[in-house]
């Protein structure tokens, strides 16, 4: 059943605004040397005697659209401009009204879930103690002239006391959260009372500021297409600046023709700045890889394939460094964006890619190709994921399932980082070593991209976090909620940049928005994007009536919408749901050569997934999950300790020395699993470093009786297996 558009989000997300776009006299100006992490360093180029003359050609043309489109705009009065702007200043209070109380409501949910996970842990409790009991056996029965037994055993007496006492004191806690749950229903239902009074009379300031916008009769400019090709090529020429322009324009005839092209092609022109136009305004350069890639793939002209062409022109327009390393094939100091084009083509195509992929306009498109990672370890990543975590790669559209992997497989620490392997590509060390804010939302990133998912990068005070489209809205991941002091691109504050996603979900109303902006910054005014009114700086265009009915459009649009999406940012725990084991699954197998072949969730203990307690939340142990190739697949995970131990019970046909090997995934180096059959001494299985793909470990001599035969094994180690192998030594 379909419900409101969140308002606990969505309202909030009109109420702020970004003052960081210079005006259109600004623009014109010839740009300053540019650089930044991860782009090609801008450098000058003089204008030559025939740059020169296009410059002027161009300056021109762009006074001139400036006096016919002026001539096309109501006038507006002082009075009329006062009493919009004013009413604008006025939605300030409430505004701010509807964001506390919403922030209250916030931190009352925040307690939510404390009962249930109290409860969960006291069903774990009698387990966690005697896990922690068997490690202090096992440190206790060390010889004495072992130098690790000492600080073993100090470990191991810590943690028996530690559990014990966690466990003594769950029903105390448990009683209190029972007491605070019911308080907090409470509170809920004050605090949602509270929010709705405060929303009502932000629509009530709301209203009015609509109606003046409505008196001002803009819509017979914003609602029309009328003036498309003229603001869209003033725009362009403004953006870019002429000085530019001609800059490309005078390498030579295929540049200029680019240029006469781009300015004679209204749809590609409106296209281009609906999607916030090329990296640095570079348009010349990127109708030179539209171009290109367009001669490349005979897909690139319509549908999503020509989207995907122009989002990528957009993004490499200033050409991005590519991240090689030793164990990329083809070497590059940058991306190539034809190659990048080409390879998200045969990845959908293949059927790779997430399935909302081939829905996504140019300017979310944009977000998929933004990255300097090499084509080859996008494949790499997608195929670990689907071998090594397959449980994590959604069928369902719940593209934040794609995140989950940062928390269940990237440890939070720079110890590991020391550990990188010069010869292995950055994702591959984080994923073996981990890392802090960092390394962590690069990984989430990267892993969103390479399933083709739109995702930006999303910087807080002191923290690095990331956000990402998904069915249900724009999801942040990995720090705070919308809101506070994170910040996202040419947006600013992120309130703007969600504001702006909801607002294009109406892509035939949005093209309201953009024209009212085209005008604001023709003429002159301050660039906003969300509700609250900054203060005029020195040197600042002051807030306009075209911006401000832009603001307002966008915001009518936002309170229109009625998809049944909740835009509430909850992170989703990695934690795998419960998986029956169908019998087939578990069937051991013996050929006419007596080689015994045991599927790795053939367990006789566990028999289902299990959990660890880390740091007061449960997270997942060994784990049950299906293969991609066939069947089943056992998981251990990074949370396992050295109790956590998994074992098979089943008949071998003859006694004597069996060559045991096993099928693996691992994601990180020099790891050992340790392996007892009918309690004899321990041998060591070493773990082939298979970066997140398929492998054999190499044979260990095993003695099995005939009949039935106890295989332990023993962690901990983060590794996914298939089945085990023991071969007969004749």
């Amino acid at each position: 059943m379909k419900t409101n558009y969140n308002l606990l989000t969505a309202l909030l997300c009109g109420l702020v605004l970004f003052a960081g776009i210079a005006s259109a006299a600004e623009k014109a100006k010839p740009k300053k040397l540019r650089g930044a992490r991860g782009r090609k360093a801008e450098t000058a180029v003089e204008l030559t005697a025939t740059g020169t003359k296009l410059e002027a050609k161009y300056t021109a043309m762009m006074n001139s659209l400036k006096t016919d489109i002026t001539k096309e705009l109501p006038t507006i009065s002082d009075t009329k401009k006062t009493a919009l702007l004013a009413a604008l200043k006025a939605e300030a209070g409430p505004a701010k009204e509807v964001r506390a109380k919403a922030k209250e409501i916030g931190k009352i949910r925040g307690r939510e879930g404390t009962l249930r996970n109290l409860q969960e842990q006291i069903k774990y409790a009698p387990a966690m103690v005697a896990a922690a009991e068997a490690r202090l056996k096992r440190a206790l029965a060390l010889p004495d002239n072992d130098e690790g037994k000492a600080p073993e055993l100090k470990i191991a007496q810590s943690k028996v006391k530690s559990r014990k006492k966690e466990a003594d004191a769950l029903p105390g806690r448990i009683e209190k959260a029972k007491v605070a749950d019911a308080q907090m229903e409470k509170n809920l239902a004050d605090g949602a009372k509270a929010y709705q009074a405060a929303v009502k009379a932000h629509t009530q300031v709301k209203a009015k500021t609509l109606k003046i916008v409505d008196k001002l009769n803009l819509d017979r400019v914003i609602a029309s297409d009328k003036l498309d090709g003229k603001l869209a090529k003033y725009t362009i020429l403004s953006e870019a600046t002429p000085n530019d322009l001609a800059q490309f324009a005078q390498q030579g005839s295929t540049q200029k023709q680019l240029i006469e092209k781009l300015l004679s092609d209204t749809p590609l022109m409106i296209q281009m700045l609906v999607a916030d136009g090329p990296f640095w305004e570079k348009y010349g350069r990127a109708m030179e890889i539209y171009t290109a890639i367009q001669k490349a793939s005979p897909r690139a002209k319509e549908g999503l394939f020509q989207r995907l062409a122009l989002a990528t022109a957009l993004v490499h327009a200033v050409p991005m460094i590519q991240g090689d390393a030793p164990i990329v094939k083809e070497k590059s100091m940058y991306v190539d964006p034809v190659k990048r084009y080409l390879s998200y083509e045969k990845w959908f195509l293949d059927g790779k890619l997430d399935p909302t992929f081939k829905n996504h306009s140019v300017w979310n498109l944009k977000m998929v190709v933004d990255e300097g990672t090499p084509n080859e370890i996008f494949a790499w990543g997608r195929d670990m994921m689907c071998s090594y975590r397959p449980d994590l790669v959604p069928a369902d559209g719940n593209t934040t399932r794609y995140v989950d992997v940062v928390d269940a497989e990237i440890t939070y620490s720079s110890k590991g980082v020391k550990n990188d392997k010069p010869e292995m590509h950055q994702q591959q060390n984080i994923l073996a070593n981990g890392g802090i804010c960092g390394r962590r939302a690069g990984f989430g990133r990267f892993i969103l991209r390479s399933f083709g998912v739109p995702t930006v990068a999303r910087p807080e005070p002191g923290h690095a976090t990331l956000a990402h489209w998904s069915p249900d809205g724009w999801k942040t991941r990995l720090g705070g909620q919308w809101g506070g002091r994170a910040r996202i691109g040419r947006y600013g504050r992120d309130l703007n940049f969600l504001t702006n996603t909801q607002a294009r979900e109406n892509t035939a109303e949005y093209i309201n928005v953009k024209r009212a902006q085209w005008i604001g910054d023709l003429k002159g005014e301050q660039s906003i994007y969300g509700r609250i009114i900054p203060k005029q700086k020195n040197n600042t265009p002051e807030l306009g009536c075209w911006h401000a009915a832009a603001l307002t459009e966008q915001q009518r649009i936002i309170d229109g919408l009625d998809s049944g999406k909740s835009l509430a940012a909850k992170n989703i725990e990695a934690v795998s749901p419960p998986i029956k084991i169908p019998a087939a699954d578990r069937k051991i197998k013996i050929d006419g050569q007596g080689v015994i072949t045991i599927p790795a969730v053939a367990c006789s203990d566990p028999t289902s997934s299990t959990k660890q307690l880390f740091k007061g939340r449960f997270r997942e142990g060994i784990v049950f999950m299906k293969s991609p190739i066939d069947g089943m697949q056992l998981y251990l995970s990074r949370y396992c300790t050295p109790s956590d131990t998994f074992e098979y019970t089943f008949d071998a046909p003859q006694a004597g020395t069996y060559q045991m090997s096993a099928r693996v995934i691992t994601p990180a180096p020099d790891q050992t699993l340790l392996v007892s059959a009918n309690g004899t001494s321990k041998s060591e299985i070493a773990l082939p470093y298979t970066m997140g793909l398929r492998d054999t470990t190499r044979p260990v001599a095993i003695k099995l009786v005939q009949g039935k035969n106890v295989l332990k094994f023993y962690g901990p180690a983060r590794v996914t297996m298939k089945n085990f192998t023991l071969r007969p030594v004749k």
